[in-house]
């Protein structure tokens, strides 16, 4: 009896017709959990994080912002290129290397006059280097793609909030850049949470929501307007209020450009250095087009 009633599953008791059963209930539970535990560590990053970026704009020697620009484009050239060629080992370096020449030619003053030189040796090269190994061929395409594009898209945009920061009022530049990606990012997360209720890109991003969306605008537009009555006086209001909406939403379009490339990839988080957040790339996305249109802004105005 002892050795039947082993071999046997242990009989659980009836539970009435529509009550939740502990299966039923896990789930919902380790989610709450694993929310708070996120969160936590995405606050405790940022903690961390902020100070240092902020002395750095502020009151750090004039080249230890571009340092940390660089230490954060490498990881984002790195993660990338190891998402869209992981066996690719000889594309993966010259992608990283590609990265940082293009970050150079924007952030770096005497360099600047070779842009377009390095873009075109981008295209050369990055061609040759999936040339050299075709095989498979039934995604070379998307590798010589990744090779030209890659480096553009990490080193132009971490390229552009260095070269921000070299203008005048350079550290609030660089502030109001880092307004219009993290705060909006963080108002649209709550705000989705709360009052979420109509997807914004179900196939790329399904927890986004409109409202979210919505949200993240609004925190971005108020951070514009915040700064041009303080840190940014170059910056009128008539100029805030449409460049907030304009470069918010860029970054939710980068946030959202960068989800599709890891679900194509199979890919959950670029990286996992920054606990809460994953990799570098992850938490870049949206500050990387926002540094675009802020860089594009300024360069043109002549501020």
């Amino acid at each position: 009896m002892l050795a039947a009633s082993m071999s046997q599953p242990h009989a659980m008791p009836k539970t009435p017709a529509g009550a939740p059963t502990p299966a039923d209930s896990a789930p919902v539970t380790k989610n709450k959990v694993s929310t708070k535990s996120d969160l936590a560590m995405r606050l405790g990053t940022a903690g961390v994080t902020a100070p240092l970026i902020i002395w750095s704009l502020y009151f750090g020697p004039p080249w230890f912002f571009p340092m940390l620009s660089v230490i954060a484009c490498s990881f984002a050239a790195y993660e990338l290129f190891a998402m869209v060629a992981p066996k690719h080992g000889a594309l993966r370096l010259y992608g990283s290397l590609a990265t940082l020449a293009v970050f150079a030619a924007i952030a770096v003053p005497f360099a600047r006059p070779h842009l377009a030189g390095v873009m075109i040796a981008c295209v050369v090269v990055g061609m040759l280097m999936a040339l050299m190994k075709p095989e498979p061929l039934e995604d070379a395409a998307l590798r010589t793609g990744w090779a030209i594009a890659g480096p553009i898209y990490i080193g132009g945009t971490f390229g552009a909030i260095a070269a921000i920061f070299d203008r005048p009022y350079g550290g609030s530049w660089v502030i109001v850049t880092l307004f219009f990606s993290f705060l909006s990012d963080t108002a649209g997360y709550f705000v989705g949470r709360k009052w979420g209720k109509h997807k914004l890109s179900p196939v790329v991003s399904p927890k986004k929501t409109i409202e979210g969306s919505i949200g993240g605008l609004a925190a971005g537009l108020l951070a514009g307007v915040l700064m041009s009555l303080t840190l940014l006086p170059v910056l009128p209001l008539t100029h805030a209020v449409p460049l907030a909406l304009f470069a918010t939403a860029a970054g939710q379009a980068g946030d959202l450009c960068e989800s599709l490339i890891k679900r194509s990839t199979g890919v959950k988080d670029s990286g996992k250095v920054l606990p809460g957040h994953g990799g570098f790339l992850d938490r870049a996305d949206a500050m990387m087009f926002v540094s675009a249109v802020v860089w594009a802004y300024v360069t043109l105005r002549g501020v």
